[in-house]
């Protein structure tokens, strides 16, 4: 083993040896990959990883935040990158400074995700008339996202800021990585069956493309379409779109305006009543100003200053029209004696009696009962009966004489 004071390198040494290796074997080298975690600072330089299914590096491209925009580079896009590897020394990371970009086609990752965007419309799991509404307030809210997150934080901070006496349960699991998409589902079962929730919140904090792939999970888009409880997805930033957010019942941009969706905010509930209560207020003070408006006019009228005097006059009034009835009813009483005194007496001449009484009789065939109008219809030894005006007599028929 050497001694120490033979070669003693410091840090930095050592970075600048390395670097000079790299740069040395990998300069001026064209590297195939998929783009994630693009970013493009305010100084116009560009950043982002290059990755196949094995390995990542990341990539520098200084000023070339206009060229990209041209390319349209973005996350998921499958480029040709030129340029010399380089070491940066301070995080001890190796890198691609690049000085050309081709863009080869689209990313595997976004071509299987409009791939299966698609199917999954095709089939109807997209169609708005299966979203459902969301209580609004809901009474109890089931979370499904990581226990340990910023979301969650954020979340229920803004819930307890915004209203109170709600019931919220946080059920945690991956929200990233292989196994997060089971996870998610056994969550949504779960708390289906347990029933009691008015809605499920699925959400986690923004992340490149492979970070949410968890929730581009076909299995996951069939279980929160099939949930019986509404789903709201507030997966990553307002830019990042997921299979989740498709299916779901309703999209937030962000797990905070997830919040703000859910629930209204308390302070501005009591701005709106102060608003409604100063609202009827000042109408109840019109319809009172008005009501002593109208009073006042009323009070003007001859009614209201001299009410005895038009209760006098009415009073003369309705004598004078009770006497005016008086005498036509009396009038009208003695007319309608004489007419029916009239017709009494024209009814007294038509009774058949009268007639009976002047000494007429009515003669009856007893054998028949009718009336006998003409001796012809009777013979000699036919029975009459003969009814006069007091009583009736039975005779019996000797003879008949013709003529009147």
């Amino acid at each position: 083993m050497p001694a120490p004071e033979d070669r003693i390198l410091t840090v930095s040494e050592v970075s600048v040896i390395v670097k000079e290796l790299l740069e040395g074997g990998l300069n001026n080298v064209w590297i195939k990959g998929e783009i994630s975690n693009y970013s493009t600072p305010s100084s116009g330089h560009v950043y982002f990883t290059l990755k196949d299914n094995d390995n990542q590096i990341k990539v520098a491209y200084f000023r070339g935040a206009s060229k990209c925009n041209k390319l349209g580079i973005e996350d998921g896009k499958e480029i040709m990158v030129f340029g010399r590897v380089s070491a940066y020394g301070k995080r001890s990371e190796y890198q691609l400074i690049a000085s050309e970009i081709q863009v080869t086609g689209v990313g595997a990752l976004l071509v299987e995700f409009e791939k299966l965007k698609k199917k999954l419309s095709d089939k109807g799991l997209f169609k708005e008339e299966h979203k459902r509404e969301i209580p609004y307030p809901p009474n109890r809210i089931a979370i499904v996202t990581s226990p340990s997150g910023a979301a969650i934080r954020d979340v229920i901070k803004i819930l307890k800021k915004r209203y109170n006496g709600l019931y919220v349960l946080v059920y945690p699991a991956l929200m990233q990585g292989d196994e997060a998409p089971k996870q998610i589902i056994n969550a949504i079962k779960d708390i289906n069956e347990q029933g009691g929730f008015d809605v499920i919140l699925l959400t986690r904090g923004g992340g490149s493309m492979e970070d949410l792939w968890a929730f581009n999970d076909e299995n996951l888009a069939y279980a929160i379409y099939e949930s019986e409880i509404p789903v709201i997805s507030a997966v990553g930033h307002e830019i990042d779109f997921t299979i989740a957010d498709f299916t779901a019942d309703r999209r937030a941009p962000t797990p905070s305006g997830a919040a703000e969706m859910l629930v209204p905010d308390k302070e501005e509930i009591l701005h709106r009543i102060t608003v409604i209560k100063d609202r009827i207020a000042s109408s109840l003070e019109s319809i009172v100003s008005l009501g002593e408006e109208r009073l006042l006019k009323l009070m003007q009228r001859y009614g209201f200053k001299m009410p005895f005097k038009i209760y006098e006059e009415s009073s003369r009034t309705l004598d004078d029209l009770k006497e005016q009835m008086k005498k036509a009813l009396s009038g009208s009483v003695d007319e309608t004696g004489a007419e029916l005194k009239l017709l009494k007496e024209k009814l007294q001449l038509l009774n058949p009696l009268a007639v009976l009484k002047k000494g007429y009789s009515v003669v009856y065939d007893s054998s028949t009962g009718k009336v006998v109008t003409d001796a012809a219809a009777l013979k000699a030894g036919d029975n009459l009966d003969i009814k006069t005006y007091k009583g009736r007599i039975a005779a019996k028929v000797s003879g008949i004489k013709k003529g009147v």
